[in-house]
């Protein structure tokens, strides 16, 4: 992944020069520092791997236990921070064991991230990077896309990512710091399997629930969602969800709920038109 300013000699105001990022290179595919890959660093080398006091992380919404469903939609964030930077990069690439492309990267902001490939060991590795100027940021940057887990029990996978925290001066060997990472993901349980709900079917556990449950449905065409907690006289006390969903099986991980009373709910679930609601019991287990 490359990122490079272009300077033009213009009569243009002089804000129009120094805005922050200013007509940056799309990210590249193939840094993401997987096996026969390098990292960033091969182009933005003015300061080692993962030093500077910054970081890359990878975090999912829905991705419980970092435990994957075979066939399920997962909502993903790769967070790329350091603080006094203001534009900022990042590729990942999820393969399995032997180095082939897991599953499926779905773009959710074309506005920051597009799909572009590399070729490694005959592979043509399939990567999520940053668009041009995708990555402006205060300190941090926050790239979102979901990741459709095979359709199979393939074992392991491992999500593997890189970032750029640049101070977008157009000189890739000044200024910009570079930071790596990986997070294996592991195939859920047999019966977590079976208790996802099939087509047309939607599940919620664990019931009763603590402060956080789990939401399984599948969507045969793309849709909105949104679901609701009311308490038993029917007054709303929380909005959980409300976002559309591509078709596919999806597991939503609702948390945070530890501030609401001990008792029973209903929980309101709206896909598109189909509306569901069930009663479900909070804080019982405590």
């Amino acid at each position: 992944m490359k990122l490079k300013s272009l300077t033009y000699v213009l009569a243009l105001p002089v804000l129009a020069l120094f805005t922050a990022g200013g007509l940056n290179d799309d990210g590249r595919a193939g840094r993401t520092g997987s096996p026969g890959e390098t990292t960033c660093v091969s182009c933005h080398d003015n300061f080692a791997l993962n030093s500077g006091g910054g970081s890359i992380t990878l975090s999912s919404t829905n991705l419980t236990g970092w435990e994957y469903i075979p066939g399920t939609n997962y909502h993903m964030v790769c967070t790329v921070a350091r603080n006094g930077n203001s534009l900022f990069g990042m590729g990942l690439e999820a393969l399995t064991t032997a180095n082939q492309n897991a599953g499926n990267l779905v773009i959710t902001n074309p506005a920051s991230t597009q799909i572009k490939t590399a070729t490694v060991g005959g592979v043509s590795r399939r990567n999520v990077v940053h668009t041009l100027n995708g990555g402006v940021g205060n300190g941090s940057k926050a790239f979102a896309f979901d990741w459709n887990a095979p359709a199979t029990n393939i074992g392991n996978v491992t999500f593997y990512y890189a970032g750029v925290a640049a101070n977008g001066d157009g000189n890739d060997d000044v200024g910009d710091h570079v930071y790596s990472g990986s997070q294996v993901v592991t195939p859920a349980a047999a019966n977590s399997v079976e208790e996802f709900a099939g087509p047309g079917q939607l599940s919620v556990f664990p019931d009763p629930a603590t402060d956080h449950f789990n939401i399984a449905y599948t969507l045969t065409t793309g849709r909105n969602i949104q679901v609701t907690l009311h308490d038993m006289q029917g007054r709303m006390v929380r909005e959980l969800i409300a976002a559309p969903r591509s078709a596919g099986r999806h597991v939503e991980m609702i948390s945070g709920l530890s501030d609401l009373g001990t008792g029973t709910y209903i929980l309101r679930t709206a896909l598109g038109a189909d509306v569901r609601t069930q009663r479900i019991m909070l804080g019982v287990l405590r």
